[in-house]
Protein backbone atom coordinates (compact mmCIF):
# COMPACT_ATOMS: atom_id res chain seq x y z
CA UNK A 1 0.00 0.00 0.00
CA UNK A 2 1.11 3.56 -0.81
CA UNK A 3 2.19 5.44 2.57
CA UNK A 4 -1.10 7.70 2.77
CA UNK A 5 -1.44 10.82 6.05
CA UNK A 6 -3.57 13.37 6.27
CA UNK A 7 -1.47 16.43 8.26
CA UNK A 8 -3.75 17.26 11.23
CA UNK A 9 -4.42 20.88 12.04
CA UNK A 10 -1.62 22.18 9.60
CA UNK A 11 -2.62 25.53 9.05
CA UNK A 12 -2.70 26.13 12.72
CA UNK A 13 1.09 24.92 13.20
CA UNK A 14 1.64 26.90 10.42
CA UNK A 15 0.56 30.36 12.14
CA UNK A 16 1.75 29.23 15.70
CA UNK A 17 5.14 28.17 14.12
CA UNK A 18 5.45 31.35 11.65
CA UNK A 19 8.32 29.58 9.47
CA UNK A 20 10.73 32.00 7.57
CA UNK A 21 13.82 31.55 5.29
CA UNK A 22 16.74 30.60 6.86
CA UNK A 23 14.93 28.65 9.71
CA UNK A 24 15.88 25.34 11.50
CA UNK A 25 13.66 23.09 11.41
CA UNK A 26 13.10 19.94 13.53
CA UNK A 27 10.64 17.15 12.64
CA UNK A 28 10.23 14.36 15.54
CA UNK A 29 7.43 12.47 13.57
CA UNK A 30 7.78 12.93 9.72
CA UNK A 31 4.86 10.38 8.67
CA UNK A 32 4.01 11.31 5.39
CA UNK A 33 6.30 14.88 5.54
CA UNK A 34 2.75 16.88 5.26
CA UNK A 35 3.83 18.72 7.68
CA UNK A 36 7.09 19.24 6.96
CA UNK A 37 6.35 19.79 3.03
CA UNK A 38 4.78 22.82 4.02
CA UNK A 39 7.27 24.01 6.02
CA UNK A 40 10.49 23.03 4.15
CA UNK A 41 8.66 25.93 1.58
CA UNK A 42 8.25 28.01 3.37
CA UNK A 43 12.43 28.00 4.89
CA UNK A 44 13.31 27.74 1.93
CA UNK A 45 16.49 28.77 0.55
CA UNK A 46 18.80 28.87 3.11
CA UNK A 47 16.34 26.85 5.92
CA UNK A 48 17.46 23.27 6.85
CA UNK A 49 15.32 20.00 8.07
CA UNK A 50 15.79 17.43 10.38
CA UNK A 51 13.12 14.35 10.53
CA UNK A 52 12.95 11.42 12.65
CA UNK A 53 10.36 8.67 12.13
CA UNK A 54 11.07 5.01 13.42
CA UNK A 55 9.06 3.77 10.93
CA UNK A 56 10.40 2.85 7.61
CA UNK A 57 7.47 3.20 5.13
CA UNK A 58 7.45 7.16 6.93
CA UNK A 59 11.12 7.20 6.28
CA UNK A 60 10.76 6.20 2.49
CA UNK A 61 7.78 8.30 1.62
CA UNK A 62 9.01 11.03 3.53
CA UNK A 63 12.39 11.60 1.50
CA UNK A 64 11.01 11.12 -2.08
CA UNK A 65 8.27 14.48 -1.29
CA UNK A 66 10.81 16.49 0.63
CA UNK A 67 13.40 15.37 -2.34
CA UNK A 68 11.09 17.73 -4.28
CA UNK A 69 12.55 21.14 -2.37
CA UNK A 70 15.81 20.70 -2.41
CA UNK A 71 16.78 21.24 1.26
CA UNK A 72 19.60 19.93 3.00
CA UNK A 73 18.03 17.18 5.18
CA UNK A 74 18.81 14.84 7.61
CA UNK A 75 16.34 11.84 8.10
CA UNK A 76 17.07 9.64 11.22
CA UNK A 77 14.86 6.31 11.08
CA UNK A 78 15.13 6.39 15.16
CA UNK A 79 12.51 6.88 17.84
CA UNK A 80 12.61 9.99 19.75
CA UNK A 81 13.12 8.40 22.86
CA UNK A 82 16.68 8.55 22.11
CA UNK A 83 16.73 12.09 20.32
CA UNK A 84 19.48 13.48 22.47
CA UNK A 85 21.96 10.98 21.73
CA UNK A 86 20.76 10.44 18.49
CA UNK A 87 21.06 14.01 17.61
CA UNK A 88 25.07 14.15 19.22
CA UNK A 89 25.93 11.36 17.01
CA UNK A 90 24.80 12.89 13.89
CA UNK A 91 26.92 15.77 14.53
CA UNK A 92 24.39 18.59 15.87
CA UNK A 93 25.11 20.79 18.58
CA UNK A 94 22.72 22.03 21.38
CA UNK A 95 21.98 24.97 22.62
CA UNK A 96 25.28 25.57 25.01
CA UNK A 97 27.42 24.91 22.02
CA UNK A 98 25.67 27.33 19.41
CA UNK A 99 23.50 25.18 17.69
CA UNK A 100 19.62 24.34 18.26
CA UNK A 101 16.55 24.73 16.18
CA UNK A 102 14.09 27.74 15.29
CA UNK A 103 11.51 25.36 14.68
CA UNK A 104 9.99 22.14 16.60
CA UNK A 105 6.77 19.75 15.51
CA UNK A 106 5.92 16.80 17.00
CA UNK A 107 2.94 15.29 16.27
CA UNK A 108 1.87 12.47 18.46
CA UNK A 109 -0.42 10.44 16.12
CA UNK A 110 -0.79 7.19 14.13
CA UNK A 111 -0.48 7.65 10.28
CA UNK A 112 -3.36 6.97 8.30
CA UNK A 113 -0.71 4.33 6.79
CA UNK A 114 -0.52 3.05 9.88
CA UNK A 115 -4.32 1.84 10.61
CA UNK A 116 -5.37 1.13 7.01
CA UNK A 117 -2.30 -1.37 6.11
CA UNK A 118 -3.89 -4.53 7.76
CA UNK A 119 -0.08 -6.11 7.59
CA UNK A 120 0.93 -3.74 10.70
CA UNK A 121 -1.79 -5.30 13.12
CA UNK A 122 -3.13 -1.75 14.65
CA UNK A 123 -6.35 -2.08 13.60
CA UNK A 124 -8.98 -5.02 14.21
CA UNK A 125 -11.32 -3.94 11.28
CA UNK A 126 -9.52 -6.75 9.58
CA UNK A 127 -7.96 -10.18 10.30
CA UNK A 128 -4.22 -9.52 10.66
CA UNK A 129 -1.07 -10.61 12.12
CA UNK A 130 -1.03 -8.77 16.04
CA UNK A 131 2.20 -6.87 15.54
CA UNK A 132 1.59 -2.82 16.35
CA UNK A 133 5.45 -2.00 16.07
CA UNK A 134 5.74 1.50 14.67
CA UNK A 135 9.46 0.60 13.54
CA UNK A 136 8.75 -3.14 12.32
CA UNK A 137 11.46 -4.09 14.37
CA UNK A 138 11.91 -5.53 18.44
CA UNK A 139 9.30 -7.23 20.48
CA UNK A 140 5.31 -7.65 18.39
CA UNK A 141 2.43 -7.58 20.46
CA UNK A 142 1.47 -11.16 19.97
CA UNK A 143 4.98 -11.26 22.02
CA UNK A 144 4.26 -8.56 24.38
CA UNK A 145 1.18 -10.93 25.48
CA UNK A 146 2.89 -13.96 25.83
CA UNK A 147 5.62 -12.55 28.01
CA UNK A 148 3.87 -9.87 30.18
CA UNK A 149 2.17 -10.56 33.33
CA UNK A 150 -1.54 -10.46 34.21
CA UNK A 151 -0.45 -7.82 37.05
CA UNK A 152 0.92 -5.70 34.67
CA UNK A 153 -0.66 -5.82 31.60
CA UNK A 154 -3.61 -4.57 34.36
CA UNK A 155 -1.70 -1.81 35.25
CA UNK A 156 -1.13 -0.64 31.03
CA UNK A 157 -4.92 -1.15 30.65
CA UNK A 158 -5.68 0.81 33.19
CA UNK A 159 -3.38 4.02 33.35
CA UNK A 160 -3.38 4.03 29.64
CA UNK A 161 -7.12 3.53 28.39
CA UNK A 162 -8.98 3.71 31.57
CA UNK A 163 -10.21 0.47 31.19
CA UNK A 164 -12.30 -0.33 34.48
CA UNK A 165 -12.37 -4.17 34.05
CA UNK A 166 -8.88 -4.37 33.86
CA UNK A 167 -7.92 -7.05 36.15
CA UNK A 168 -10.67 -9.60 34.56
CA UNK A 169 -9.41 -8.30 30.88
CA UNK A 170 -5.68 -8.55 32.08
CA UNK A 171 -5.78 -12.22 32.72
CA UNK A 172 -8.21 -13.19 29.86
CA UNK A 173 -5.50 -12.26 27.83
CA UNK A 174 -2.63 -13.48 29.09
CA UNK A 175 -4.50 -16.89 29.53
CA UNK A 176 -5.13 -17.01 25.42
CA UNK A 177 -1.83 -15.96 24.95
CA UNK A 178 -0.09 -18.57 26.58
CA UNK A 179 -1.90 -21.04 24.56
CA UNK A 180 -1.13 -19.52 21.77
CA UNK A 181 -4.45 -18.32 21.10
CA UNK A 182 -3.78 -14.29 20.14
CA UNK A 183 -1.94 -14.07 17.09
CA UNK A 184 -4.15 -11.69 15.13
CA UNK A 185 -5.84 -8.69 15.71
CA UNK A 186 -9.52 -10.25 15.07
CA UNK A 187 -8.80 -12.72 17.74
CA UNK A 188 -7.96 -9.62 20.39
CA UNK A 189 -10.68 -8.00 19.93
CA UNK A 190 -12.77 -11.29 20.23
CA UNK A 191 -11.18 -11.73 23.80
CA UNK A 192 -11.80 -7.75 25.12
CA UNK A 193 -15.69 -8.89 23.68
CA UNK A 194 -15.83 -11.59 26.29
CA UNK A 195 -15.19 -9.23 28.88
CA UNK A 196 -15.89 -5.58 28.08
CA UNK A 197 -19.52 -6.81 25.95
CA UNK A 198 -19.92 -6.76 22.40
CA UNK A 199 -20.42 -3.31 19.63
CA UNK A 200 -23.19 -1.61 19.90
CA UNK A 201 -24.93 0.44 17.12
CA UNK A 202 -23.12 4.03 17.87
CA UNK A 203 -20.74 3.19 20.25
CA UNK A 204 -16.74 2.68 19.88
CA UNK A 205 -15.86 -0.60 19.65
CA UNK A 206 -15.02 -2.44 22.93
CA UNK A 207 -11.57 -4.02 21.93
CA UNK A 208 -10.66 0.03 20.61
CA UNK A 209 -9.23 1.32 23.92
CA UNK A 210 -7.37 -2.05 24.68
CA UNK A 211 -5.53 -1.70 21.20
CA UNK A 212 -4.32 1.56 22.11
CA UNK A 213 -3.30 0.95 25.42
CA UNK A 214 -1.22 -2.00 24.01
CA UNK A 215 -0.20 -0.01 21.12
CA UNK A 216 1.50 2.71 23.67
CA UNK A 217 3.03 -0.50 25.81
CA UNK A 218 4.74 -2.20 22.72
CA UNK A 219 5.94 0.88 21.45
CA UNK A 220 6.86 2.74 24.40
CA UNK A 221 4.92 6.07 23.86
CA UNK A 222 4.76 7.86 26.68
CA UNK A 223 8.24 6.76 27.97
CA UNK A 224 9.63 8.58 24.43
CA UNK A 225 7.55 11.84 25.35
CA UNK A 226 8.70 12.14 28.62
CA UNK A 227 12.43 12.08 27.21
CA UNK A 228 11.64 14.31 24.49
CA UNK A 229 9.92 17.14 26.96
CA UNK A 230 12.86 16.43 29.15
CA UNK A 231 15.69 17.15 26.52
CA UNK A 232 13.98 19.23 23.85
CA UNK A 233 15.00 22.72 25.63
CA UNK A 234 18.25 21.76 25.13
CA UNK A 235 18.05 21.84 21.48
CA UNK A 236 16.12 25.32 20.95
CA UNK A 237 17.94 28.38 19.64
CA UNK A 238 16.96 31.99 21.31
CA UNK A 239 12.95 32.57 19.61
CA UNK A 240 12.48 28.81 19.04
CA UNK A 241 8.97 28.19 18.62
CA UNK A 242 7.67 24.87 19.54
CA UNK A 243 4.05 22.86 18.49
CA UNK A 244 3.09 19.58 19.60
CA UNK A 245 0.14 17.51 18.77
CA UNK A 246 -1.11 15.25 20.80
CA UNK A 247 -4.21 12.68 20.63
CA UNK A 248 -4.47 10.96 23.88
CA UNK A 249 -5.23 12.44 27.11
CA UNK A 250 -1.93 11.15 28.64
CA UNK A 251 -0.18 12.92 25.96
CA UNK A 252 -1.77 16.41 26.35
CA UNK A 253 -1.39 16.16 29.77
CA UNK A 254 2.20 15.44 29.67
CA UNK A 255 2.74 18.31 27.39
CA UNK A 256 0.59 20.83 29.46
CA UNK A 257 2.64 20.31 32.54
CA UNK A 258 6.48 20.45 30.93
CA UNK A 259 5.05 23.92 29.16
CA UNK A 260 3.49 24.95 32.29
CA UNK A 261 6.91 24.18 34.59
CA UNK A 262 8.74 25.79 31.60
CA UNK A 263 6.99 29.02 31.98
CA UNK A 264 6.37 29.06 35.73
CA UNK A 265 9.67 26.95 37.31
CA UNK A 266 10.02 28.06 40.67
CA UNK A 267 9.48 25.59 43.15
CA UNK A 268 9.87 27.94 46.50
CA UNK A 269 6.81 27.43 49.23
CA UNK A 270 4.45 30.10 48.30
CA UNK A 271 4.72 31.67 51.57
CA UNK A 272 8.10 32.62 50.71
CA UNK A 273 8.37 36.78 49.91
CA UNK A 274 11.14 36.05 48.09
CA UNK A 275 12.30 33.17 45.32
CA UNK A 276 15.35 31.34 46.58
CA UNK A 277 15.49 28.61 44.57
CA UNK A 278 16.77 30.93 41.10
CA UNK A 279 14.80 29.01 38.55
CA UNK A 280 14.18 31.44 35.99
CA UNK A 281 11.52 30.98 33.24
CA UNK A 282 12.90 29.89 29.73
CA UNK A 283 9.66 30.98 27.48
CA UNK A 284 5.87 30.99 27.58
CA UNK A 285 3.48 29.57 26.38
CA UNK A 286 1.34 30.54 22.70
CA UNK A 287 -1.68 28.73 23.26
CA UNK A 288 -3.91 29.67 26.42
CA UNK A 289 -5.66 26.46 25.55
CA UNK A 290 -5.04 24.08 23.06
CA UNK A 291 -6.03 24.30 19.17
CA UNK A 292 -8.71 21.62 18.15
CA UNK A 293 -9.90 20.92 14.61
CA UNK A 294 -12.14 23.03 12.86
CA UNK A 295 -15.71 21.52 11.58
CA UNK A 296 -14.06 22.08 8.07
CA UNK A 297 -11.04 20.24 8.63
CA UNK A 298 -13.05 17.09 10.46
CA UNK A 299 -15.53 17.10 7.72
CA UNK A 300 -12.17 15.82 5.59
CA UNK A 301 -10.71 13.96 8.27
CA UNK A 302 -12.74 12.70 10.79
CA UNK A 303 -9.61 11.19 12.71
CA UNK A 304 -8.45 14.72 13.82
CA UNK A 305 -11.32 14.48 16.20
CA UNK A 306 -9.09 14.04 18.95
CA UNK A 307 -6.62 16.45 18.15
CA UNK A 308 -5.41 18.99 20.38
CA UNK A 309 -2.16 21.50 19.40
CA UNK A 310 -0.50 23.20 22.06
CA UNK A 311 2.84 25.45 21.38
CA UNK A 312 5.51 27.18 23.91
CA UNK A 313 7.72 30.01 22.23
CA UNK A 314 11.39 29.63 23.81
CA UNK A 315 13.73 32.58 25.17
Amino acid sequence: MEFHHIPVLLDDVLSVLTPSPGDRYLDLTLGGAGHASAIAQRILPSGSLVGFDRDPDAQRAAQAKLALFDIPSTFIQESFLDMDVSLRQHGFQDREQGGGFDLILADFGLSSHQIDEPSRGFSFLTEAPLDMRMSQSGQTAAEFLQTTTPAALADILYQYSDIRQSRALARRICERAADGQLTTTTQLADVCCTILGYPRPGHPHPATRVFQAIRIAVNKEFDAIDAFLRDIPKWTRPGARLAIITFHSGEDRRVKEAMKSWQHPCTCPPKLPVCVCHKLPIGQTITRKPIEASPQELTQNSRARSAKLRAFLFK
